[in-house]
């Protein structure tokens, strides 16, 4: 197999289809996730925890909802032999599903990244604490490349949910953890947006973490003759 040569109509083809499947469950976690923006921007403290903890909750379950809808329950009810009757290989069926996948977690998480800067540079909330929010909605996204990727390459359910459960618990550790840096919990109170080298050297991390999975689970897929 040529692991270079793709079917890209097919490909964009496979990736539409899931987005229209799944374009009317996404808008129901994009509600939510104004719900959420909603709590952060009144500035109560209770508001603010509640909300932002809406917001975490809810860019995890739509990541976990896309891979589930898309990859896992797709195995599970057999309807991957309608794609295996297609002219496409196992590659153009990886990286339809990567791109359809990304682009459906894309949808909520710029909502969120956008709606934060909205209210960190328009409403009372200090500035500060921009740098430490991007690095908690970068580790969602870190997650969730993750464990797309697992999802592709590995077709056990249970080790599936079990990544997806696992690297989902990390979270509150990777948000106290950066909160004891001093170039970046010290900032959080305060109006000062410092992009200090430790930031931007987790933000450079994360990015790498999400380039390898993509590397790894690519070459695995590509030493795959068959869908199974």
């Amino acid at each position: 197999m040529n692991t270079f040569s793709y079917d890209f109509v097919m490909i964009k083809r496979l990736a539409l289809k899931d987005w229209h499947i799944y374009q009317k469950q996404l808008a129901a976690y994009v509600l939510g996730l104004l719900v959420g923006l909603t709590l952060v921007g009144i500035g109560k403290s209770w508001s603010f925890y509640l909300g932002a903890l809406v917001l975490m909750v809810l860019l995890i379950c739509a990541g976990g909802f896309a891979i589930q809808s898309s990859l896992l329950n797709e195995r599970k009810e057999q309807t991957l032999a309608f794609v295996m009757s297609l002219p496409v290989s196992p590659m153009d069926f990886y990286w339809s599903k990567l791109v359809a996948n990304f682009v459906i977690y894309l949808v909520p998480s710029t909502l969120v990244v956008v709606g934060s800067l909205f209210l960190v540079l328009f409403t009372a909330l200090p500035d500060g604490i921009l740098v430490w929010a991007l690095l908690i909605f970068t580790y969602l996204a870190m997650i969730f490349c993750v464990s797309l990727c697992v999802a592709l390459v590995v077709e056990s359910e249970g080790w599936n949910i079990f990544v997806q459960i696992g690297l989902s618990t990390t979270l509150s550790p990777f948000i106290m953890g950066i909160g004891q840096i001093d170039a970046i919990g010290l900032n959080i109170k305060t109006n000062n947006i410092v992009w200090s080298w430790p930031a931007l050297g987790i933000f450079l991390g994360l990015f790498m973490i999400a380039l390898l999975a993509v590397g790894v689970s690519s070459w695995a897929q590509s030493r795959k003759n068959s869908f199974l």
